[in-house]
Parts: structure tokens; sequence; C-alpha cells
């Protein structure tokens, strides 16, 4: 099993997939992480005058070696994603048919940030029908629906020692806010307190239609509950709540706002 990280800055996977990654390389799988950006507008607090791509890809081949994956960086600068895609999408192209991975991750196309935006549509021209794609949970978890949860509780602390190696970028904030994240999507998963899990999102596609092979041992599937409109009507605007406890209420919704 291959799989190819596409991150646009060098602490991205650790953010978002790093247990993820530790769980696929503790089942024998190669990872390559591919960075888009420097990160050179990242805070420069910490470096001391040093120039911060370079403090920033140390960091990164770093954390890289902490899991054994291969990293490979693209150069372009922070917000140079964008007005450089087509060019960096035959680049990547390179990369991926280079290495052929079974499966690329990378980030969502509705991220807050412009270069994760940017990069999920250059990641999706650069595979084409010939890789499939899946995105990773958004900061927070804002506006994703997740499709897959991945255990990552026996991973989190290698995880955090990973991100930790970002010491430039002020990592104990993003140690938070993924601990928090995963805490969530492990309730989530689960309904229990103390689950650990990552999210992801794979959208099936003509030539790729089923996930299950694309993700590590123990994946939970999330469940898709479909509601019929009363009496043929489409359903109003808002959030419902779904009591699913009961088979016989899984088709009925109260709606909460």
């Amino acid at each position: 099993m291959k799989i190819l990280f596409c991150g646009a800055h060098p602490d991205d996977a650790e953010i978002y997939a790093f247990g993820t990654l530790l769980a696929w390389r503790e089942a024998g799988a190669s990872v390559t992480i591919f960075i888009a950006a420097q990160g050179n507008m990242g805070t420069k607090d910490r470096t001391a005058g040093r120039d911060l791509s370079e403090v920033r890809r140390a960091e990164a081949e770093r954390s890289a070696a902490m899991i054994g994956a291969k990293l490979v960086t693209a150069g372009l600068t922070d917000l140079g994603i964008a007005p450089n895609r087509f060019r960096l999408a035959n680049h990547l192209q390179t990369v991926a048919h280079s290495e052929q991975p079974d499966v690329i991750i990378t980030h969502s196309p509705n991220d807050y940030h412009i270069d994760h935006r940017a990069l999920s549509g250059v990641v999706g021209l650069a595979a084409g029908d010939d890789f499939p794609i899946i995105h990773v949970d958004t900061m927070k978890g804002a506006h994703f629906q997740p499709t897959h949860f991945v255990d990552i509780g026996r991973h989190q602390d290698r995880k955090f020692e990973c991100l930790r190696q970002h010491h430039s970028q002020k990592p104990r904030r993003y140690v938070l806010a993924a601990l928090e994240l995963a805490a969530r999507r492990g309730k989530q998963a689960t309904g229990l307190e103390g689950q650990y899990m990552e999210a992801f999102r794979f959208a099936p596609g003509p030539k790729f239609k089923h996930a299950e092979k694309f993700f590590p041992p123990g994946t939970i599937e999330a469940h898709t509950i479909i509601l019929p409109a009363p009496g043929g009507r489409p359903l109003a605007p808002g959030s419902y709540q779904i009591n699913i406890d009961d088979p016989a209420d899984r088709s009925a919704a109260k709606r909460s706002a």
C-alpha cells in the first residue's frame, strides 16, 4: 500500500492526518508527504533571524523522518498555489505517476485557508481518473461531513510529538485543537467518551466506487440516514435531530433550527 499526502504547508500533515499516516505505517504502507508551499508567511517569533522557509523545511524533514515517510517539496511561496495551480498540477502529476500511490490524501475543497482550497483543486487536476482522493477534516471540523473515521488512540502521542517538531509555529495551539477535534470525532463515530479519531471524506467516482481498501484496518464508516420528505414535500430549511436508538424512529425527524 502506498499513500501520498498532499499538504499546502509544512505542518498540515501532522495537524490533520498524522495519526492515520502512523496507522498506515503500522499496517506496512509506505508514505510520501508532498508539501506545496514553504510556510514562509507563518510566525517568525522563534526563528531568531533565520530564513523561515529553511527552518520550516528542516522541521518537516525531522517530522517525516520520525514516521519513515518520504518528503517532497514544491517550494512555492505561501498564497502562491492558486496563481501557479496549472504548473503545480503538472508537477504533482509527475510525482504521483512516479510514486504510484494507491490513494491521495489532501485538503477539503471548502477548507478555511485559500492555500488549502487551491491545493485541493490542484490535486483533483493532477489525479484525474488515475488515483482516488480522500479529503482530510477541516480546522475545528467546520462544515465537514465525514464518511470515515480512523482510530488514532494509540498513535496520538506520536502524532503530537511529530507536530511539536514544528517548534517555530508555536505548535501547542494546534496540538490542543487537534486533540479536541479527535475527541469530538471519536464520540461522533462511537458514541463514547475517550475515543480519538481522525475524520475523512471519500467521494466515490466512476472508477473508484468503494473506499474500504483505501483506509487502515479498523476504520469506521459513517452512517448516512436518508429522510423521506413528509407527504412528498421538500424538507424545510434548517437542522434536524434524529433519534436512531429505535429503528422505528429512523424515518422521524425533529426540526431543531
